[in-house]
């Protein structure tokens, strides 16, 4: 049985209550004040705010990132405005490079673009990266790119077959008008993105060998036909990665998930503008890009080529737990004999999970309270399958709890009132609890 809040003065003070720890928590796009606990790693953090790039935070053009096709430079990469601002530029230039086609022997390469790079300097493994970023006017033949990448390589593990030799999670690949043949104009259109996943694998041999998305569409890539052009204006890009899975977000809303099976290196956070098939040419024997003399312009250069980064954040998702659809149950009459049926939502936490030994994995408790706190649990339920290898990550789970010999609200003593309580201990060793309690639950005599 529903029933309505007849308090409006109670209605209007949860109402601000709410309103104010949504003002107060800073929380990715999207996610739902109360539910998942958000500790923002200030390291990889950053508004863009002053008129320089922040070095304690960023490396600009690093030298790990060496492309044969064009070159990363610092200037092509600034803080102005309150934005980071990546332009590519055409500017034909030599840079000496070596030839891994030419048994590593160095030549004299010459290039005709420059564009921009930065890395953060510290890097992390699980936890949600978010940032507002615009594209570029210029299309086809540049794509603005948020990703990540690992750059510990060789790791102690090098020789071990299975092992990860490096892995990088494309949060965003902007624009990339990627190829599918066999027409030369079967490109994507400019509002096709793509959130893709790679990753260098230790073989049998001792060898590394790449696992690239589309020879492993099912778990490395994923295309997303955004409703918009994201050269028009700053939209808001990211992703979680987590122990047991990869997830995706575009504008706070979910595109697509895969299961995380080789991207558990630390990895940095790095903007960056790459050129595409248009403005240079895939070497196949080489396997690799090189630069396109025949194609060379420098129309658009850089004013439709630079794009923009509005601020970039990332949260250690901290062990939560919470019940879906709260006001339902504090505006429902629940009868005494009946049953109480409840969604409880659960995050293992960045870097933790649910263990069954205190709690036998997610817990809910009705419990009966008063002024000064818990007196005693009156129904319970719980559901060990939690803590297994795959659901202790995080996830739904629906319990039901009987009310059978739970006494009417009515009829408890004065002061007392019913809350519902969900609760598992964290591998970390501590019980986690809601960031609010359901209170109160109402029960009701039975029918007659």
């Amino acid at each position: 049985m529903t029933r309505k809040l007849t308090n409006p003065l109670h209605a209007l003070l949860i109402a601000f209550a709410l309103t104010t720890a949504q003002a107060q928590e800073v929380r990715p796009l999207g996610a739902v004040a109360g539910e998942q606990r958000w500790r923002e790693m200030g390291k990889l953090s950053d508004d863009f705010s002053g008129n320089h790039l922040a070095t304690a935070k960023w490396i600009s053009a690093p030298s790990d990132l060496v492309i044969g096709a064009w070159t990363f430079d610092s200037d092509s990469a600034y803080v102005r405005g309150g934005k980071l601002n990546i332009a590519a530029t055409q500017e034909t230039h030599t840079r000496s490079f070596r030839d891994a086609c030419n048994g590593g022997e160095k030549e004299d390469r010459e290039l005709y673009y420059k564009s921009g790079a930065v890395k953060s300097v510290h890097d992390s493994v699980y936890g949600y990266y978010e940032a507002s970023m615009k594209g570029v006017t210029l299309f086809p033949g540049l794509s603005p790119a948020f990703w990540m990448y690992s750059d510990g390589h060789p790791y102690p593990d090098r020789n071990v077959p299975g092992s990860v030799d490096y892995s990088e999670i494309d949060i965003v690949e902007l624009q990339q008008g990627d190829w599918y043949g066999p027409g030369p104009d079967d490109v994507d259109p400019i509002h096709v993105m793509d959130h893709n996943l790679h990753a260098r694998i230790v073989g049998e041999d001792g060898k590394t060998y790449w696992r690239r998305p589309k020879p492993f569409p099912d778990s490395q890539l994923l295309k997303f036909d955004a409703p918009f052009d994201p050269s028009k204006d700053f939209h808001t890009y990211a992703v979680e990665n987590r122990k047991d899975i990869i997830r995706w977000y575009v504008d706070g809303k979910l595109i697509g998930e895969k299961p995380n099976l080789f991207w558990h290196r630390p990895m940095h956070v790095i903007f960056s503008m790459g050129l595409r098939r248009q403005l240079i040419k895939y070497n196949e024997k080489c396997n690799r890009a090189d630069p396109n003399p025949e194609t060379v312009t420098a129309e658009g250069f850089p004013g439709d080529a630079t794009m923009q980064v509005d601020y970039v954040k990332a949260w250690e998702v901290l062990p939560s737990v919470w019940v879906g659809n709260a006001e339902k149950h504090r505006s429902t009459d629940y009868q005494s004999g009946g049953q109480l049926d409840v969604s409880v939502g659960y995050h293992g936490g960045s870097n933790h999970h649910v263990v069954r030994d205190k709690h036998n994995g997610i817990t809910v408790n009705l419990t009966e309270k008063n002024a000064q706190g818990f007196v005693r649990i009156v129904a319970s339920a719980s559901d060990s399958t939690t803590a297994s290898e795959d659901k202790r990550y995080g996830g739904i789970v629906h319990l039901k709890l009987d009310l059978a010999s739970v006494t009417p609200s009515t009829d408890l003593p004065q002061g007392h009132y019913y809350s519902l309580v969900p609760v598992f201990q964290s591998s970390n060793g501590n019980d986690v609890f809601p960031l609010t309690n359901i209170e109160p639950i109402t029960v009701i005599g039975p029918l007659r």
